[in-house]
């Protein structure tokens, strides 16, 4: 039996075939069922797999959503051209951990057993063969190794190659050697550096010959770089000056990294690795030898000590010169052949240009303080100088940049630590000059933000004048007048920063100058000096004040006034009263109309008013002081008529009172000069006439404590 079905899934047609049984077949006809349309093809010819009509596909976009230019797919309700799929990363598999294989161990072995044999041949048999003979059987096992190693290499055979290559340069040196101890050589005939120098040399020219005969081996090349950097190494040392043995250093460095450039990457590493240990010393030496030159011009330990340690004058500005310009050489050197070798590639981006630029910055600091005439002032020059680089130089990125910032930071380090444990007080207050100058203007820069430059001008201006002060290039005078001033010119600084985030950085550095100006001005003035100082700091605190948002000022600039009128009449000597009230009152009565005008008369007026008027008037109490007198009671009567005339209840109040205790003392003066009938009568008179007038006048006294209430 065949039927045709569909499948629930994806709608295929499917042909079964079935046998079924006749006694199992259903009575009645069968229905046929009718057949499926025919599928459309799939597009491109790609095989379908899933639901029908199948889900969009992630990640495409219908026909009506595509972007402007884009060709739609075709209309056939199946899914568009698929987009080539990326091509899968291959992942890196983890190489296995290199070990040594048995054919490495024996002949590695092998290698050791022969050396051992080798010395042990020159240490037992001395006495029965003669030195030469010893020398030509080593030398000629030495040549048979090295030539063995030959015919190896050209037979793929590269671990036998490199062990016999390993072999002939190790009975070669032990040969060479060797022969030197068992006196084939005598200390007569040449030196012992000479004779090793002599010996590394002829070992590396038999490797440099043998790398021609064959190149694959690497332990000819290796062989020859590293026992190559030994024999001009060994030839100059003690022999000529440390200038000229360190550029025989640098000399060599330059060789080994050029001619290993050249080959391999073994032999770039290995060269690499030579010559930055060797320029290595070179700094180092150089850099020490420049350093102790500084030293012991003015230590006697250290320049003991320097003499031991090398030959000639060790203070002389020659060789200090010279030394000084090999390190700069070198480092020079190191900066330029650091992109030529494989170890920068290992490190961090510019390191070796970094490293060079510290120890040349470093070395020019030591070398400055040594010039003779100008030693230190040269220095600043120099850190000024680059400061000024940094900080003008319009690009704030770069390997330059960098190399100058380096530069500028080491210079001025150690020029102010030089300058500060020689006590160089002159200097050192230049350099705090300058600092607060090169703060001001890598903030106009955008170097700083104007708080930090706030901080560090403030500051270095003081000790500027601290130092100056200290070492007699300013008085004691003008040393505080000159701290009360830059704390005067802070304090104007703030009153154009109102509300501005260094605000408080100039209030707090001009607070500190001011403390300081007035420590300074104690040693020599305590009185006079203080005035000054407080006056010249407290004018511009005026001036802050007076802005809307900063009226609180005033009352610490009227005190600061007060103290200061204080010190001049102290200093001054003068007894009269009015010098101390009369000053502050005017200052009171200042603050008190610009500031709380809109208060009551009581708080901006009445401070003043009692501080000028009431101790003149407890005084006034002589008929002999009557100048005072007249003068207290004209202010009394100016005041009440001001208060009369503006409503103003402390003026009325005041002055009247004032009046009324000069009056009544004048009575209380004269009054035992009057007749007692006439004081008896005139009370007589006066209760009588307030007897009669009592409503009336109880009328008028509460109208007038009405009015008075009223005033403001």
């Amino acid at each position: 039996m065949t039927a045709n079905l569909r499948c629930p899934v994806c709608q295929t047609d499917l042909l079964l075939n079935v046998t079924i049984p006749q006694s199992q077949v259903a009575p009645g006809p069968f229905p046929h069922p009718q057949p499926a349309p025919p599928m459309p093809p799939l597009p491109d010819n790609r095989m379908y797999q899933g639901t029908y009509p199948p889900p969009p596909h992630r990640g495409i976009q219908p026909a009506a959503t595509l972007p402007p230019g884009r060709p739609a797919a075709r209309s056939t309700g199946f899914l568009p051209p698929a987009p080539p799929l990326a091509r899968p990363r291959r992942r890196r598999e983890a190489r296995p951990p290199r070990r040594l294989s048995p054919q490495g161990t024996l002949l590695a072995l092998g290698v050791l057993l022969l050396l051992a044999a080798g010395v042990t041949f020159l240490a037992v048999n001395w006495d029965s063969l003669s030195v030469s003979i010893q020398a030509s059987i080593m030398a000629t096992l030495a040549a048979l190794a090295l030539a063995g190693s030959v015919p190896a290499s050209r037979k793929n055979l590269a671990g036998t190659a490199e062990a016999l290559a390993l072999l002939g340069g190790g009975l070669l040196i032990v040969d060479l050697f060797g022969a030197r101890e068992l006196g084939l050589v005598s200390d007569a005939t040449i030196s012992e550096t000479r004779y090793a120098a002599l010996s590394f040399a002829i070992v590396a020219s038999i490797n440099l010959l043998m790398t021609r005969i064959a190149p694959s081996v690497k332990t000819f090349g290796l062989t020859a770089v590293i026992a190559g950097q030994l024999p001009l190494t060994l030839f100059l040392v003690n022999h000529v000056s440390i200038a000229v043995y360190l550029l025989g250093l640098v000399v060599q460095v330059v060789v080994t990294v050029l001619w290993t450039n050249t080959s391999t990457r073994l032999l770039k590493i290995t060269g690499g690795i030579c010559g930055a240990f060797f320029l290595s010393i070179v700094l180092f030496v150089g850099t020490f030898r420049v350093l102790l030159g500084l030293l012991a011009a003015h230590s006697s330990s250290w320049a003991d000590f320097a003499d031991e340690l090398f030959d000639g004058p060790i203070t002389a500005f020659g060789p200090v010169l010279a030394t000084a310009a090999v390190v700069c050489l070198a480092t020079v050197a190191g900066t330029v052949l650091s992109r030529k070798t494989a170890l920068s590639a290992s490190l961090p981006p510019n390191t070796i240009e970094y490293i060079c630029s510290a120890s040349g910055a470093f070395v020019i600091a030591v070398l400055l303080p040594q010039i003779p005439v100008v030693d230190r002032w040269s220095a600043t020059a120099a850190a000024t100088g680059l400061g000024l680089a940094v900080i003008l130089r319009p690009r704030r990125t770069g390997l330059l940049t960098f190399v100058l910032r380096i530069a500028a930071v080491i210079v001025a380090s150690v020029n102010l630590v030089v300058c500060a444990g020689l006590a160089d007080l002159q200097q050192l207050g230049l350099i705090s000059a300058i600092i607060a100058g090169l703060a001001m203007l890598a903030a106009w820069r955008k170097h700083v933000t104007l708080t930090a430059a706030t901080w560090i001008a403030g500051f270095g201006a003081q000790l500027a004048i601290l130092f100056g002060t200290a070492d007699g290039l300013l008085s004691t005078w003008t040393g505080g007048v000159a701290l009360a001033v830059v704390g005067a010119i802070l304090v104007g600084f703030a009153c154009v920063s109102i509300g501005k985030p260094h605000e408080s950085a100039l209030l707090l550095t001009a607070l500190s100058a001011v403390i300081v100006a007035e420590l300074v001005i104690l040693a020599v003035s305590p009185a006079t000096g203080t005035g000054v100082v407080l006056t010249i700091a407290a004018a511009p605190l005026v001036a802050y004040g007076m802005q809307p948002r900063r009226r609180d000022a005033l009352l610490v600039a009227g005190t600061v006034l007060v103290i200061a009128n204080t010190a001049f009449v102290l200093g001054a000597g003068a007894a009269t009263l009015e010098w101390f009230t009369l000053p502050p009152a005017v200052v009171m009565l200042a603050i008190g109309l610009l500031r709380w005008r809109d208060q009551p008369s009581w708080v901006y007026l009445g401070p003043g008013l009692l501080l000028g008027l009431v101790p003149s008037a407890l005084v006034a109490n002589s008929n002999h002081d009557f100048l005072r007198s007249t003068f207290v009671v004209a202010a009394a009567v100016a005041v009440m008529v001001i208060g009369t005339r503006f409503s103003l209840q402390a003026p009325f109040v005041i002055g009247a009172t004032v009046l009324a205790k000069i009056g009544l003392w004048q009575f209380l003066e004269v009054a035992p000069l009057i007749p007692r009938w006439i004081t008896l009568g005139a009370a007589g008179a006066i209760l009588l006439a307030v007897g009669a007038t009592y409503e009336r006048r109880l009328q008028n006294a509460k109208q007038a404590a009405r009015w008075i209430s009223a005033l403001h």
